[in-house]
């Protein structure tokens, strides 16, 4: 194996591949005259490199890039198992006049030579694929409501099989010793839940499950292991939410361990689970973007303790590279900034900011130093090409493609290999002239000046239970701003030459009681309106203009007093 990984990509034009150094150089590995090749794939390990077209897969070998293997058909769907010791092919299943029962449409090769050492029907191209143990031990797929499994290669009986009513899923822990661990998900009957259990290899009996949770809102479920293979979530969802809150339909996370402890997820941020990822080089580490937008992500342990907060961002997918040393956060799809931000999961910082606007597919190479983005075909149909980036967000190499031309599918080859320079130190950044994404739109008068609006509050980066200053809330910013321009306006009606307020009214003798309660209700009302021509005759002074009704209650003065001082009497 080369000193240095190796990329390979698919146009519409050709199939090549890129050795990673200067000057990134194009070797084409099959061009016009092999039409139609329709996808590629590495094998895990990077021994091989596969392709195929609509008459023939063909199998090549990486250290040379000569053909191991040409298999006929028109196959719509390959990988290789987890030690690339074995090629699987799925096409169309189809009944003919000749064969009425429909034929074998999944066969297994060996990747040597081609040599064929299973073959089954499996009707739907949704869940065909089966699964290995990491180990190469175990073959299993789900046939009819049931999980068969083999062993040792030998596919013409199976040994073992999980069977329950409605069967939906299954996966297989990645750990070999000293036990293989199957979990498996069951869609309920109406007015029952749904179940999701992990069972040890081969108890599979219900009451032998080890993990057993049930859910009245999960129509499918998704499992994900960490790297032992001891731990796993399940991500369980319905179709539609019935809340209307989300149109993907509702979402749950739970977990459990090989040990029988389970239970259910919930976060600090309410909203939809973008993206779940163990760290590939730490068993005990996962992390999460959660939550309504701007998403949240969290590191978390086993545990599902939060480790470090990375705040608030455009994202919506996690990438770890092979060593899990760092991890990468991006947004793409239906964020059209392209976000991305790369962290040092050891030391909690953030040491990388790009943005790659209409990134399809994203990969990390295997040294994790830099990574590759693309804009690829059909997914989108203009802007084809890929970048080349150093963990830090500098561009190191990009290439868009001409006109007429679409880049199908690109990707690193697997492997292990040596560190590089760029480990340590990363390269002068290229111009890139992609377009960036539009800002939001600002008024003339507002352009060029600092704002005070934010369409929404982030959080900042933080260990979980330290204190963060408290940003102000957009409606005290709001209330703010109102009474700043409030006291301007009045500072602006004041006139300059403002005339000396007018003196106060002598203040008026306590009321004292007649004894007589008649005469005392009409002294206390005498006094009201005295009160109240007081205040008149004062906004008269200050040159406010009255109405002829004020005016009248200002002549009425001296009859007024002359009323009270008879009562009084």
């Amino acid at each position: 194996m080369s000193a240095t990984p190796s990329i390979a990509g698919l146009t519409n034009r050709n199939l090549f591949r890129i050795q990673f150094q200067e000057p990134y150089e194009e070797i084409i590995l099959r061009d016009e005259t092999t039409p139609n090749i329709r996808s590629i794939t590495f094998s895990p390990k990077g021994t091989y490199l596969a392709y195929r077209t609509d008459r023939k897969a063909e199998i090549v070998k990486c250290a040379d890039w000569s053909v191991a293997a040409s298999i006929d058909g028109n196959y719509k769907e390959m990988f290789f198992s987890p030690l690339d010791n074995y090629f699987i092919v799925w096409e169309m299943f189809a009944i003919t006049k000749d064969n009425p029962q429909g034929k074998h449409n999944l066969h297994v090769f060996r990747s040597t030579n081609g040599e064929r050492v299973g073959a089954f029907i499996q009707k739907n191209q949704i869940g065909w694929e089966p699964k290995w143990s990491s180990d190469e031990k175990l073959f299993a797929m789900l046939v009819n409501n049931r999980v068969v499994i083999y062993e040792d290669v030998n596919l013409d009986r199976y040994t073992q099989s999980i069977q329950a009513e409605k069967l939906q899923s299954f996966s297989i822990s990645p750990s070999t010793t000293p036990a293989y661990y199957f979990s498996i998900f069951t869609l309920g009957k109406s007015g029952q839940p749904s179940f999701w259990r992990v069972f040890k290899y081969p108890d599979f009996e219900v009451s032998q499950a080890l993990v057993s949770r049930s859910s009245f809102q999960a129509d499918k479920a998704a499992f994900y292991w960490n790297r032992r293979g001891t731990n796993v979530f399940a991500m369980t969802q319905t179709e539609v939410d019935k809340t209307g809150s989300s149109y993907y339909g509702k979402q749950s996370l739970s977990y459990g361990d090989v040990k029988g402890n389970a239970g259910n997820m919930s976060f600090s941020k309410e909203g939809p689970i973008h993206a779940i990822a163990w760290n590939p080089g730490n068993w005990n580490e996962w992390a999460a973007v959660y939550g309504h937008a701007p998403a949240k992500a969290t590191l978390f342990n086993a545990k599902c303790e939060p480790l470090f907060e990375f705040g608030t961002g455009a994202w919506n997918a996690i990438y770890y590279p092979p060593e899990g040393n760092i991890i990468l956060l991006g947004g793409f799809g239906n964020i059209a900034t392209g976000h991305i931000s790369v962290w040092d999961v050891r030391g909690y910082k953030n040491i990388g900011q790009c943005s790659a606007p209409d990134t399809t597919s994203l990969q990390w190479d295997p040294r994790g130093e830099t990574f590759l983005t693309a804009t690829t075909y059909p997914r989108l149909t203009v802007g084809n090409g890929y970048k080349i980036w150093h963990y830090s967000g500098a561009l190191i190499h990009k290439r868009e493609c001409v006109e007429k031309e679409n880049l199908l599918s690109i990707s690193w080859q697997p492997g292990t290999y040596p560190k590089s320079e760029l480990s340590r130190s990363a390269p002068k950044s290229i111009e890139d002239a992609t377009p960036k994404a539009t800002g939001a739109y600002r008024p003339p008068g507002a352009r060029n000046r600092p704002s005070t609006f934010t369409l929404h509050e982030h959080e900042k980066p933080h260990r979980p239970g330290q204190t963060l200053d408290a940003a102000p809330s957009k409606q005290a910013i709001k209330q703010k701003e109102k009474r700043e321009a409030r006291k301007a306006r009045k500072a602006e009606e004041r006139p300059e030459d403002a005339s000396p307020a007018p003196p106060a009214a002598a203040p008026r003798a306590p009321f004292v009681s007649t004894g007589d309660p008649e005469k005392d209700k009409k002294i206390k009302n005498l006094n009201k309106k005295l009160s109240d021509i007081e205040k008149l005759k004062q906004q008269k002074a200050a040159g406010k203009q009255l109405e002829l009704n004020q005016k009248a209650k200002i002549d009425s003065e001296a009859a007024l007093l002359q009323e009270l001082a008879q009562l009084k009497l």
